[in-house]
């Protein structure tokens, strides 16, 4: 009993150091994850409001490519909610597949080409905090949210390296609501590759 109150302890003291807005975005970001490794479309509402809310906080913490980020990840939510519902054959929804080499080759191509002026513009130019990192960090999400539009399986490979990066960021920023987020996410985005890969391989769309 004493154990579990401690646990109790310190989970609750660990959400009251929480913002309201990391609150919210956390909470809406774990429905996120949760629904999408399930392939549920409603994911997408839940994760276009969890990203606009963190996007107003890192801008305000000077981590500019991220809060760039979460603007592009607005834009493509409304863009993966459409594809998960309407991007497959004849407006049906989009099954799970592969991503081929020569659409690897042409993010691996993109992403390196954007890597350096950006890391660059943000140490530079915006004086951001973890620059390189943050440059780093925000061209593997775009990739992978990218590839999560379009229902690529690989896209949770790119969740994992990026989300794993950013516990690290944002532990150094004192923000511990969304480094334990990202933890989940880490943690979640494996669930997501085997769950993602059964379901290609039984050939499933699911709405």
């Amino acid at each position: 009993m004493d154990m579990l109150a401690s646990a109790a302890g310190f989970v609750a003291d660990f959400i009251a150091a929480m913002g309201w807005g990391e609150k919210v975005s956390t909470l809406t970001g774990l429905i996120y994850i949760v629904l999408s490794v399930r392939q549920n479309p409603l994911c997408w509402p839940f994760g276009i409001v969890s990203v606009a809310v963190w996007m107003v906080i890192v801008f305000a913490g000077r981590l500019y490519m991220d809060a760039f980020l979460q603007l592009v990840y607005v834009v493509l939510g409304f863009y993966g909610w459409y594809q998960w519902l309407r991007g497959g054959a004849d407006s049906t929804p989009l099954p799970v597949r592969r991503v081929s080499a020569r659409l690897w080759a042409w993010l691996c191509g993109l992403g390196l080409a954007a890597t350096v002026p950006l890391g660059l513009v943000s140490q530079h130019v915006l004086h951001a905090s973890f620059p390189w990192w943050d440059t780093v960090t925000t061209v593997l999400s775009l990739m992978a949210q990218y590839l999560l539009a379009k229902k690529y399986l690989e896209n949770w490979v790119l969740w994992v390296i990026a989300d794993a990066m950013y516990v690290g960021i944002y532990i150094a920023k004192g923000w511990p609501g969304y480094s334990v987020l990202m933890g989940i996410y880490t943690v979640m985005a494996v669930a997501g590759f085997v769950s993602w890969r059964r379901s290609m391989e039984r050939g499933e769309a699911v709405a």
